[in-house]
């Protein structure tokens, strides 16, 4: 079945989760726009398609179905291409020799581009195989995920309604102005995306995997909440913790003194200074300068 996943969570949870667009991208939201490599080293961005039809297909070589689905994707691709249609696979995190062997294996006509995970997050997509549709206005039509025998069937005529509309738009809305997030309630919901990144990344840590980026998603979130909300005690230590975790033991115990010139009294900050091996600092006697 071709699902489009719609953005209907309740505050403050939608809070959190938009702000990482690609959790809530839905149908009529602009396609983020992306440039990548393909595995010859050229660099392809979806501006550059402009006025196509474009089917992104996010997949992986060892994803069970994958090749199955590229291989039906590819016949679409050539029924369509006079009419407008192409046909983007997207590799994740996967070798260029690795992925030109695949391509080569499975006779693929399509464009294949090598993609760090970056546009994937950008996407929403947490799993392979995953399907986006493109209208010719650069507007999301449809989405696929997993893979069904039908799916493949239902893309197609996804595509027909997409390639059937008039190049021209149609008369844009005016333009909806957001209410302004205030900027402690932006760093709170970096704090809770980064604390999830660092709970996920310690989850696939201690089964024994890579924490596959979490840590590193981590930090960006602590970092980003810093700059809005530099007081923030709690935010200095998740991301000493975090650095922790990226064995930057240095840049974690100078988090943990930033909380402590904050805020004295917090006992997780001298706990995890105390844990690194660093002395922690002693308040002066009470009536006495410092």
């Amino acid at each position: 079945m071709v699902r489009v996943r719609h953005c209907s969570l309740l505050l403050p949870l939608a809070l959190l989760i938009c702000l990482s667009p690609g959790w809530c991208l839905q149908e009529g939201d602009k396609a983020p726009d992306f440039s990548l490599p393909a595995a010859n080293g050229d660099m392809v961005s979806l501006a550059d398609l402009e006025g196509k039809t474009v089917v992104l297909a996010f997949w992986a070589s060892w994803a069970k179905h994958c090749a199955e689905q590229l291989k039906q994707l590819d016949g679409l691709r050539a029924e369509f291409a006079e009419k407008g249609l192409v046909v983007v696979a997207i590799n994740e995190q996967e070798g260029p020799s690795l992925v030109a062997d695949f391509v080569d294996r499975n006779q693929l006509a399509m464009t294949v581009l090598l993609d760090d995970g970056t546009v994937a997050r950008a996407f929403g997509v947490n799993g392979v195989p995953d399907l986006w549709i493109v209208d010719r206005r650069g507007k999301l039509r449809a989405r696929s995920i997993g893979y069904a025998e039908a799916a493949v069937r239902e893309m197609k005529a996804a595509v027909e309604a997409a390639l059937a509309e008039p190049d021209q738009p149609s008369k844009p809305m005016p333009a909806e102005i957001p209410a302004a997030v205030p900027p402690k309630l932006q760093a709170y919901a970096h704090l809770q995306l980064g604390a999830a990144h660092v709970n996920v990344g310690d989850a696939f840590v201690k089964a024994g995997y890579r924490d596959l980026g979490h840590f590193d998603e981590a930090l960006r979130e602590f970092r980003a909440g810093l700059a809005l909300d530099p007081g923030n005690v709690d935010l200095h230590i998740w991301l000493g913790l975090a650095l922790e975790r990226k064995a930057d033991r240095a840049g974690a115990a100078r988090e943990y003194q930033a909380a402590l010139k904050l805020d004295s009294d917090s006992v997780y900050a001298q706990d995890a200074l105390r844990r690194l091996g660093v002395p922690v600092p002693t308040a002066p006697p009470e009536g006495k300068p410092e």
